[in-house]
Protein backbone atom coordinates (compact mmCIF):
# COMPACT_ATOMS: atom_id res chain seq x y z
CA UNK A 1 0.00 0.00 0.00
CA UNK A 2 1.04 3.89 -0.90
CA UNK A 3 0.53 6.24 1.87
CA UNK A 4 0.34 9.77 0.13
CA UNK A 5 2.78 12.13 2.09
CA UNK A 6 0.84 14.58 4.61
CA UNK A 7 1.56 18.25 3.59
CA UNK A 8 3.63 19.82 6.02
CA UNK A 9 1.43 22.38 8.54
CA UNK A 10 3.11 25.48 9.82
CA UNK A 11 5.37 25.45 13.01
CA UNK A 12 3.20 27.37 15.47
CA UNK A 13 0.05 24.51 14.24
CA UNK A 14 2.01 21.29 14.00
CA UNK A 15 3.22 20.15 17.55
CA UNK A 16 5.28 16.94 15.58
CA UNK A 17 8.94 17.58 13.81
CA UNK A 18 8.75 18.00 10.27
CA UNK A 19 10.41 14.85 8.45
CA UNK A 20 13.22 15.62 6.31
CA UNK A 21 13.10 15.62 2.36
CA UNK A 22 13.17 12.22 1.26
CA UNK A 23 11.75 9.84 4.13
CA UNK A 24 8.39 8.85 4.34
CA UNK A 25 6.02 6.73 6.52
CA UNK A 26 5.12 3.65 4.99
CA UNK A 27 3.32 0.63 7.77
CA UNK A 28 4.21 2.93 10.53
CA UNK A 29 7.98 3.31 9.60
CA UNK A 30 10.22 5.48 8.07
CA UNK A 31 11.78 4.67 4.98
CA UNK A 32 14.54 6.55 2.41
CA UNK A 33 15.26 6.79 -0.66
CA UNK A 34 11.74 6.13 -2.06
CA UNK A 35 10.58 6.46 -5.55
CA UNK A 36 8.30 9.21 -6.34
CA UNK A 37 5.53 8.39 -8.92
CA UNK A 38 2.70 11.24 -9.67
CA UNK A 39 -0.32 9.97 -11.42
CA UNK A 40 -2.67 12.17 -13.19
CA UNK A 41 -6.31 10.31 -13.74
CA UNK A 42 -9.51 10.18 -12.70
CA UNK A 43 -9.71 6.54 -13.65
CA UNK A 44 -10.23 5.04 -9.88
CA UNK A 45 -10.01 1.62 -11.64
CA UNK A 46 -6.73 2.37 -13.06
CA UNK A 47 -5.57 3.81 -10.33
CA UNK A 48 -5.91 1.05 -8.06
CA UNK A 49 -4.25 -1.22 -10.51
CA UNK A 50 -1.40 1.31 -10.31
CA UNK A 51 -0.96 1.56 -7.06
CA UNK A 52 -0.98 -2.43 -6.39
CA UNK A 53 1.61 -3.02 -8.94
CA UNK A 54 3.58 -0.19 -7.26
CA UNK A 55 5.38 -1.71 -4.04
CA UNK A 56 4.77 0.47 -1.00
CA UNK A 57 8.53 -0.32 0.58
CA UNK A 58 10.07 1.12 -3.21
CA UNK A 59 7.38 3.96 -4.02
CA UNK A 60 5.83 6.95 -3.07
CA UNK A 61 2.57 7.71 -4.94
CA UNK A 62 0.62 10.86 -5.44
CA UNK A 63 -2.27 11.14 -7.11
CA UNK A 64 -2.93 14.61 -8.87
CA UNK A 65 -6.48 15.63 -10.83
CA UNK A 66 -5.93 19.25 -11.65
CA UNK A 67 -3.24 20.43 -14.07
CA UNK A 68 -1.61 23.31 -11.71
CA UNK A 69 -1.38 20.42 -9.06
CA UNK A 70 0.47 18.08 -11.56
CA UNK A 71 2.83 20.82 -12.33
CA UNK A 72 3.73 22.08 -8.80
CA UNK A 73 4.17 18.39 -7.86
CA UNK A 74 6.67 17.79 -10.71
CA UNK A 75 8.72 20.49 -9.79
CA UNK A 76 9.13 20.01 -6.72
CA UNK A 77 10.29 16.50 -6.91
CA UNK A 78 13.76 14.95 -7.46
CA UNK A 79 13.36 12.33 -10.64
CA UNK A 80 9.76 11.35 -10.66
CA UNK A 81 8.30 8.72 -12.68
CA UNK A 82 5.00 11.11 -14.25
CA UNK A 83 2.10 8.86 -15.43
CA UNK A 84 -0.83 10.45 -17.64
CA UNK A 85 -3.79 9.49 -18.66
CA UNK A 86 -4.44 10.90 -22.48
CA UNK A 87 -8.20 10.73 -20.95
CA UNK A 88 -7.90 13.41 -18.48
CA UNK A 89 -4.83 15.63 -20.65
CA UNK A 90 -7.52 15.95 -23.19
CA UNK A 91 -5.91 18.11 -25.67
CA UNK A 92 -3.60 20.04 -23.98
CA UNK A 93 -0.66 18.46 -25.11
CA UNK A 94 1.52 21.05 -24.56
CA UNK A 95 1.29 19.80 -20.77
CA UNK A 96 3.58 17.04 -22.15
CA UNK A 97 6.02 19.31 -23.40
CA UNK A 98 6.00 21.73 -20.16
CA UNK A 99 6.93 18.69 -17.22
CA UNK A 100 9.51 16.97 -20.50
CA UNK A 101 11.27 20.24 -19.65
CA UNK A 102 11.59 20.35 -16.18
CA UNK A 103 14.12 18.29 -13.89
CA UNK A 104 14.64 14.77 -14.63
CA UNK A 105 11.43 13.73 -15.55
CA UNK A 106 10.23 10.31 -16.98
CA UNK A 107 6.97 10.16 -18.49
CA UNK A 108 4.64 7.19 -18.78
CA UNK A 109 1.80 8.18 -21.64
CA UNK A 110 -1.21 5.98 -21.09
CA UNK A 111 -4.12 5.90 -23.94
CA UNK A 112 -7.04 3.63 -25.24
CA UNK A 113 -6.12 1.51 -28.04
CA UNK A 114 -8.22 3.76 -30.21
CA UNK A 115 -6.23 7.15 -29.80
CA UNK A 116 -2.72 5.52 -30.88
CA UNK A 117 -2.09 9.03 -32.96
CA UNK A 118 -2.95 11.00 -29.42
CA UNK A 119 -0.17 8.19 -28.10
CA UNK A 120 2.50 9.41 -31.27
CA UNK A 121 2.25 13.02 -30.68
CA UNK A 122 3.20 12.55 -26.57
CA UNK A 123 6.15 10.65 -27.81
CA UNK A 124 7.01 13.25 -30.30
CA UNK A 125 6.93 15.74 -27.68
CA UNK A 126 8.76 14.75 -24.90
CA UNK A 127 6.73 11.37 -23.29
CA UNK A 128 9.52 8.58 -22.51
CA UNK A 129 7.17 5.56 -22.46
CA UNK A 130 3.31 4.60 -23.77
CA UNK A 131 1.13 1.84 -23.31
CA UNK A 132 -2.26 0.90 -24.36
CA UNK A 133 -5.07 0.48 -22.01
CA UNK A 134 -6.49 -1.59 -20.57
CA UNK A 135 -3.32 -1.89 -18.72
CA UNK A 136 -1.01 -4.69 -18.76
CA UNK A 137 0.60 -5.29 -15.31
CA UNK A 138 3.31 -7.02 -16.26
CA UNK A 139 4.02 -4.33 -19.30
CA UNK A 140 3.63 -1.88 -16.87
CA UNK A 141 6.99 -3.18 -14.56
CA UNK A 142 8.96 -3.60 -17.12
CA UNK A 143 8.99 0.07 -17.55
CA UNK A 144 9.30 0.59 -13.94
CA UNK A 145 12.45 -1.36 -14.41
CA UNK A 146 13.94 0.43 -16.91
CA UNK A 147 12.78 3.64 -15.85
CA UNK A 148 14.39 2.37 -12.25
CA UNK A 149 17.53 1.75 -14.27
CA UNK A 150 17.70 5.41 -15.63
CA UNK A 151 16.56 6.93 -12.78
CA UNK A 152 19.31 9.72 -12.17
CA UNK A 153 20.89 9.67 -15.56
CA UNK A 154 20.21 12.65 -17.64
CA UNK A 155 21.34 11.26 -20.88
CA UNK A 156 19.22 8.53 -22.11
CA UNK A 157 21.09 4.96 -22.47
CA UNK A 158 21.55 3.69 -25.65
CA UNK A 159 19.25 0.26 -26.64
CA UNK A 160 20.62 -2.77 -25.64
CA UNK A 161 21.00 -4.74 -29.11
CA UNK A 162 21.84 -8.24 -30.38
CA UNK A 163 25.02 -9.09 -31.20
CA UNK A 164 24.01 -9.28 -35.15
CA UNK A 165 24.29 -5.50 -35.02
CA UNK A 166 27.35 -5.19 -33.35
CA UNK A 167 28.13 -4.97 -29.67
CA UNK A 168 31.42 -2.53 -28.30
CA UNK A 169 31.62 -2.53 -24.63
CA UNK A 170 28.23 -3.21 -24.65
CA UNK A 171 26.76 -0.44 -26.37
CA UNK A 172 25.39 -0.04 -29.75
CA UNK A 173 27.67 0.91 -32.55
CA UNK A 174 27.08 4.19 -33.34
CA UNK A 175 27.67 7.20 -31.22
CA UNK A 176 25.87 9.72 -34.19
CA UNK A 177 23.06 11.85 -33.26
CA UNK A 178 20.57 9.97 -35.93
CA UNK A 179 21.27 6.64 -34.56
CA UNK A 180 21.10 7.43 -30.67
CA UNK A 181 17.93 9.10 -31.51
CA UNK A 182 16.58 6.06 -33.49
CA UNK A 183 17.83 3.79 -30.68
CA UNK A 184 16.32 5.93 -27.45
CA UNK A 185 12.55 5.64 -29.55
CA UNK A 186 13.31 2.09 -30.29
CA UNK A 187 13.92 1.68 -26.36
CA UNK A 188 10.94 3.59 -25.04
CA UNK A 189 8.26 1.68 -27.15
CA UNK A 190 9.52 -1.63 -27.23
CA UNK A 191 7.82 -2.79 -24.42
CA UNK A 192 4.31 -1.62 -25.35
CA UNK A 193 2.46 -3.96 -28.92
CA UNK A 194 2.36 -0.60 -31.19
CA UNK A 195 2.95 -1.46 -34.56
CA UNK A 196 5.91 0.02 -35.47
CA UNK A 197 7.20 1.27 -39.11
CA UNK A 198 11.58 1.15 -39.28
CA UNK A 199 11.93 3.49 -42.74
CA UNK A 200 15.50 4.04 -44.06
CA UNK A 201 17.25 2.85 -46.88
CA UNK A 202 18.39 -0.99 -47.89
CA UNK A 203 21.65 -2.00 -46.01
CA UNK A 204 21.31 0.47 -43.13
CA UNK A 205 19.89 -2.55 -40.43
CA UNK A 206 16.31 -2.53 -40.34
CA UNK A 207 15.38 -5.80 -39.33
CA UNK A 208 18.19 -5.78 -36.81
CA UNK A 209 16.46 -3.05 -35.21
CA UNK A 210 12.66 -5.22 -35.31
CA UNK A 211 14.64 -8.12 -33.60
CA UNK A 212 16.49 -5.82 -31.06
CA UNK A 213 12.42 -4.21 -30.22
CA UNK A 214 11.47 -7.81 -30.58
CA UNK A 215 14.23 -8.80 -27.47
CA UNK A 216 12.80 -6.21 -24.75
CA UNK A 217 9.64 -6.54 -25.29
CA UNK A 218 7.12 -8.64 -23.40
CA UNK A 219 7.23 -11.48 -26.06
CA UNK A 220 11.08 -12.16 -26.33
CA UNK A 221 10.86 -15.65 -25.24
CA UNK A 222 8.01 -16.05 -28.28
CA UNK A 223 8.93 -16.53 -32.28
CA UNK A 224 10.10 -13.75 -34.18
CA UNK A 225 9.11 -14.53 -37.60
CA UNK A 226 10.33 -12.07 -40.82
CA UNK A 227 9.37 -11.87 -44.44
CA UNK A 228 10.58 -9.62 -47.71
CA UNK A 229 7.40 -8.39 -49.18
CA UNK A 230 9.46 -7.73 -52.28
CA UNK A 231 11.30 -11.08 -51.97
CA UNK A 232 8.50 -13.45 -53.22
CA UNK A 233 5.59 -13.59 -55.90
CA UNK A 234 2.70 -12.09 -55.23
CA UNK A 235 0.49 -15.55 -56.19
CA UNK A 236 2.56 -17.34 -53.56
CA UNK A 237 2.27 -14.59 -50.75
CA UNK A 238 -0.86 -14.37 -49.89
CA UNK A 239 -0.60 -18.81 -48.75
CA UNK A 240 2.74 -17.83 -46.98
CA UNK A 241 1.15 -15.01 -45.12
CA UNK A 242 -2.05 -16.83 -44.04
CA UNK A 243 -1.53 -20.33 -44.79
CA UNK A 244 -3.94 -22.84 -46.86
CA UNK A 245 -6.44 -25.16 -46.73
CA UNK A 246 -6.20 -28.93 -47.85
CA UNK A 247 -7.48 -28.99 -51.74
CA UNK A 248 -7.30 -24.85 -51.90
CA UNK A 249 -4.78 -25.14 -55.11
CA UNK A 250 -2.90 -27.44 -57.31
CA UNK A 251 -0.62 -29.56 -54.91
CA UNK A 252 -2.20 -28.66 -51.94
CA UNK A 253 -2.28 -31.66 -50.19
CA UNK A 254 -2.56 -30.88 -46.51
CA UNK A 255 -3.46 -27.87 -44.27
CA UNK A 256 -0.76 -25.15 -43.95
CA UNK A 257 -0.22 -22.60 -41.48
CA UNK A 258 0.99 -19.22 -42.84
CA UNK A 259 3.26 -16.80 -41.17
CA UNK A 260 0.85 -15.24 -39.26
CA UNK A 261 -0.27 -18.29 -37.25
CA UNK A 262 3.39 -19.32 -36.83
CA UNK A 263 4.06 -15.94 -35.00
CA UNK A 264 1.07 -16.06 -32.80
CA UNK A 265 2.15 -14.85 -29.21
CA UNK A 266 4.78 -12.96 -30.99
CA UNK A 267 6.18 -10.33 -33.23
CA UNK A 268 5.86 -10.21 -37.23
CA UNK A 269 8.36 -8.46 -38.93
CA UNK A 270 7.23 -6.81 -42.52
CA UNK A 271 10.41 -6.00 -44.69
CA UNK A 272 9.56 -3.79 -47.53
CA UNK A 273 5.49 -3.39 -47.16
CA UNK A 274 5.28 -1.13 -49.70
CA UNK A 275 5.68 -4.06 -52.38
CA UNK A 276 1.88 -5.49 -50.86
CA UNK A 277 -0.65 -5.00 -53.79
CA UNK A 278 -3.61 -3.80 -53.22
CA UNK A 279 -5.74 -7.09 -52.38
CA UNK A 280 -2.98 -8.10 -49.61
CA UNK A 281 -2.84 -4.43 -48.24
CA UNK A 282 -6.73 -4.98 -47.76
CA UNK A 283 -6.32 -7.89 -45.83
CA UNK A 284 -3.53 -7.21 -43.55
CA UNK A 285 -5.70 -4.20 -42.26
CA UNK A 286 -8.22 -6.81 -41.53
CA UNK A 287 -5.49 -8.31 -39.17
CA UNK A 288 -4.72 -5.23 -37.80
CA UNK A 289 -7.89 -4.37 -36.91
CA UNK A 290 -9.76 -7.66 -35.96
CA UNK A 291 -6.73 -10.03 -35.50
CA UNK A 292 -8.49 -12.10 -37.83
CA UNK A 293 -6.80 -14.19 -40.73
CA UNK A 294 -8.79 -16.56 -42.99
CA UNK A 295 -6.24 -19.18 -44.90
CA UNK A 296 -6.76 -20.03 -48.24
CA UNK A 297 -9.72 -22.49 -49.15
CA UNK A 298 -10.66 -22.37 -45.71
CA UNK A 299 -14.25 -20.92 -44.64
CA UNK A 300 -12.70 -20.84 -40.62
CA UNK A 301 -11.26 -17.28 -39.18
CA UNK A 302 -8.40 -17.90 -37.00
CA UNK A 303 -7.68 -15.36 -33.88
CA UNK A 304 -4.12 -14.32 -33.96
CA UNK A 305 -2.32 -12.21 -31.37
CA UNK A 306 0.76 -10.44 -33.11
CA UNK A 307 2.68 -7.58 -33.02
CA UNK A 308 3.78 -6.30 -36.69
CA UNK A 309 6.82 -4.35 -37.31
CA UNK A 310 7.22 -3.30 -40.13
CA UNK A 311 9.60 -1.73 -42.57
CA UNK A 312 10.39 0.11 -45.74
CA UNK A 313 13.22 1.71 -48.13
CA UNK A 314 10.30 4.27 -49.84
CA UNK A 315 8.33 7.29 -48.99
CA UNK A 316 5.30 5.46 -47.91
CA UNK A 317 3.73 8.86 -47.20
CA UNK A 318 3.98 9.93 -50.70
CA UNK A 319 2.89 6.59 -51.85
CA UNK A 320 -0.31 7.03 -49.63
CA UNK A 321 -1.24 10.60 -50.65
CA UNK A 322 -0.50 9.23 -53.96
CA UNK A 323 -2.88 6.64 -53.59
CA UNK A 324 0.08 3.94 -54.32
CA UNK A 325 -0.73 2.50 -50.41
CA UNK A 326 -3.84 2.70 -48.67
CA UNK A 327 -4.31 5.59 -46.08
CA UNK A 328 -5.70 4.02 -43.54
CA UNK A 329 -3.09 0.68 -43.64
CA UNK A 330 -0.19 3.54 -43.77
CA UNK A 331 -2.07 4.72 -40.51
CA UNK A 332 -2.40 1.59 -38.79
CA UNK A 333 1.65 0.42 -39.28
CA UNK A 334 3.10 3.94 -38.95
CA UNK A 335 1.83 4.60 -35.11
CA UNK A 336 5.42 5.19 -34.51
CA UNK A 337 8.17 5.43 -36.83
CA UNK A 338 11.63 5.15 -36.53
CA UNK A 339 14.33 6.24 -39.52
CA UNK A 340 17.57 4.71 -39.99
CA UNK A 341 19.94 7.04 -41.14
CA UNK A 342 22.49 6.19 -44.02
CA UNK A 343 26.16 5.34 -43.43
CA UNK A 344 26.77 8.99 -45.64
CA UNK A 345 24.98 11.03 -43.10
CA UNK A 346 26.86 9.48 -39.46
CA UNK A 347 30.37 8.90 -40.98
CA UNK A 348 31.71 9.77 -37.48
CA UNK A 349 30.39 6.18 -36.81
CA UNK A 350 32.69 4.64 -39.46
CA UNK A 351 35.93 3.72 -37.75
CA UNK A 352 33.73 2.35 -34.85
CA UNK A 353 32.06 -0.26 -37.08
CA UNK A 354 35.29 -0.76 -38.73
CA UNK A 355 36.90 -1.99 -35.60
CA UNK A 356 33.79 -3.99 -35.06
CA UNK A 357 34.49 -5.58 -38.55
CA UNK A 358 37.62 -5.98 -38.03
CA UNK A 359 37.38 -8.19 -35.21
CA UNK A 360 34.49 -10.15 -36.77
CA UNK A 361 36.49 -11.38 -39.51
CA UNK A 362 39.63 -11.36 -38.04
CA UNK A 363 37.78 -14.59 -35.93
CA UNK A 364 36.18 -16.40 -39.05
CA UNK A 365 38.77 -16.30 -41.10
CA UNK A 366 41.63 -16.96 -38.57
CA UNK A 367 43.70 -13.66 -39.21
CA UNK A 368 45.47 -10.78 -37.03
CA UNK A 369 44.71 -7.83 -39.03
CA UNK A 370 45.74 -5.06 -36.02
CA UNK A 371 45.27 -1.67 -38.05
CA UNK A 372 44.26 0.02 -41.26
CA UNK A 373 46.69 2.63 -42.48
CA UNK A 374 45.79 6.26 -43.07
CA UNK A 375 45.43 6.65 -46.77
CA UNK A 376 43.04 3.46 -46.68
CA UNK A 377 40.86 5.16 -43.80
CA UNK A 378 40.87 8.31 -46.13
CA UNK A 379 39.43 6.61 -49.04
CA UNK A 380 36.78 4.68 -46.35
CA UNK A 381 35.80 8.16 -44.74
CA UNK A 382 35.55 9.80 -48.22
CA UNK A 383 33.01 7.21 -50.02
CA UNK A 384 29.27 7.26 -49.93
CA UNK A 385 28.25 3.90 -49.28
CA UNK A 386 25.02 3.37 -51.71
CA UNK A 387 25.03 -0.31 -49.79
CA UNK A 388 25.31 1.24 -46.46
CA UNK A 389 26.28 -0.70 -43.23
CA UNK A 390 25.84 -3.71 -45.66
CA UNK A 391 28.51 -2.51 -48.23
CA UNK A 392 30.79 -1.55 -45.32
CA UNK A 393 31.26 -5.14 -43.83
CA UNK A 394 31.79 -6.23 -47.24
CA UNK A 395 34.34 -3.38 -48.32
CA UNK A 396 35.98 -5.06 -45.07
CA UNK A 397 36.08 -8.37 -45.07
CA UNK A 398 37.18 -8.20 -48.91
CA UNK A 399 40.32 -6.14 -46.87
CA UNK A 400 40.81 -8.68 -44.44
CA UNK A 401 41.26 -11.62 -46.99
CA UNK A 402 43.52 -9.61 -49.12
CA UNK A 403 45.78 -7.69 -46.44
CA UNK A 404 49.22 -7.98 -46.29
CA UNK A 405 51.51 -7.59 -43.22
CA UNK A 406 48.27 -7.81 -40.86
CA UNK A 407 47.55 -3.99 -41.95
CA UNK A 408 44.76 -3.28 -44.45
CA UNK A 409 46.06 -0.66 -47.10
CA UNK A 410 44.33 1.02 -49.71
CA UNK A 411 45.60 -1.72 -52.59
CA UNK A 412 43.54 -4.14 -50.42
CA UNK A 413 40.22 -2.48 -50.72
CA UNK A 414 38.00 -3.10 -53.77
CA UNK A 415 38.26 -0.53 -56.74
CA UNK A 416 35.26 1.04 -56.49
CA UNK A 417 36.35 2.49 -53.46
CA UNK A 418 38.79 4.58 -54.81
CA UNK A 419 36.44 5.42 -58.19
CA UNK A 420 33.41 7.08 -56.20
CA UNK A 421 35.57 8.68 -53.23
CA UNK A 422 37.16 9.92 -55.90
CA UNK A 423 34.65 11.27 -57.65
CA UNK A 424 33.01 12.11 -53.99
CA UNK A 425 36.30 14.64 -53.35
CA UNK A 426 36.25 16.10 -57.02
CA UNK A 427 33.00 17.38 -56.27
CA UNK A 428 34.14 18.33 -53.38
CA UNK A 429 36.49 20.66 -54.18
CA UNK A 430 34.32 21.82 -57.23
CA UNK A 431 31.54 22.60 -55.01
CA UNK A 432 34.47 25.11 -52.97
CA UNK A 433 35.47 26.27 -55.87
CA UNK A 434 32.48 27.73 -57.15
CA UNK A 435 31.69 28.71 -53.12
CA UNK A 436 34.93 30.51 -53.34
CA UNK A 437 33.92 32.09 -56.74
CA UNK A 438 30.86 33.44 -55.60
CA UNK A 439 31.69 35.12 -52.29
CA UNK A 440 34.96 36.73 -54.48
CA UNK A 441 32.33 37.85 -56.96
CA UNK A 442 30.03 39.56 -54.25
CA UNK A 443 32.83 41.11 -52.38
CA UNK A 444 33.92 42.77 -55.41
CA UNK A 445 30.58 43.93 -56.11
CA UNK A 446 30.03 45.72 -52.63
CA UNK A 447 33.33 47.38 -53.09
CA UNK A 448 32.51 48.52 -56.81
CA UNK A 449 29.55 49.86 -54.91
CA UNK A 450 31.13 51.50 -52.05
CA UNK A 451 33.23 53.45 -54.49
CA UNK A 452 30.83 54.52 -57.61
CA UNK A 453 32.52 51.99 -59.75
CA UNK A 454 36.14 53.79 -59.26
CA UNK A 455 38.34 51.10 -59.87
CA UNK A 456 41.89 52.31 -58.19
CA UNK A 457 39.93 53.12 -54.98
CA UNK A 458 38.27 49.49 -55.24
CA UNK A 459 41.40 47.79 -56.06
CA UNK A 460 42.96 49.73 -53.36
CA UNK A 461 40.54 48.66 -50.71
CA UNK A 462 40.49 44.97 -52.12
CA UNK A 463 44.55 44.66 -51.47
CA UNK A 464 44.88 43.95 -55.00
CA UNK A 465 46.37 45.96 -58.16
CA UNK A 466 43.97 47.47 -60.57
CA UNK A 467 45.13 44.92 -63.52
CA UNK A 468 43.97 42.09 -61.69
CA UNK A 469 40.75 44.23 -60.47
CA UNK A 470 40.41 44.62 -64.33
CA UNK A 471 40.35 40.63 -64.93
CA UNK A 472 38.03 39.72 -63.04
CA UNK A 473 35.24 41.98 -64.10
CA UNK A 474 35.83 40.48 -67.26
CA UNK A 475 35.62 37.25 -65.60
CA UNK A 476 32.38 38.20 -63.70
CA UNK A 477 30.86 40.29 -66.48
CA UNK A 478 30.93 43.30 -64.03
CA UNK A 479 31.79 45.84 -66.86
CA UNK A 480 28.49 48.02 -66.48
CA UNK A 481 28.26 47.20 -62.57
CA UNK A 482 27.86 50.09 -60.34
Amino acid sequence: MCLRQKPQMPAWNNPKPVRPRGKYLVNGKEKTNMQKVIIFSEDRALKDVLKKTLPSSKYQCDEVREKDALLNQASSAQNPLVVLDSRAVGGDMDLVSILQGQNLHRILWLAPQDRMANAAEAIRRGADFYLTLPLNENVFKQVLGEWEQEKGISEPQLLPVPEEIGLIEGKIIGRSEGMKRAFHMAARVAATDSSILITGETGVGKELVARAIHRLSSRAQRTFVAINCGAIPETLLESELFGFRKGAFTGATSDRAGLFEQADGGTFFMDEIGELSSALQVKLLRVLEDGKIRPLGGTDEIRVNVRILAATNRDLAGEALQGRFRRDLFYRVNVINIHIPPLRERKEDIPLLIKYFLQKYNERFNKNIISITRDALFFLMNYDYPGNIRELENIIQHGVLLADNNVIEKTSLPPQVFQRAQLALEGSRKEQSINMQQAEEELIKQALTRFDGNQTETARSLGISRSTLWRKIKAYKLENFK
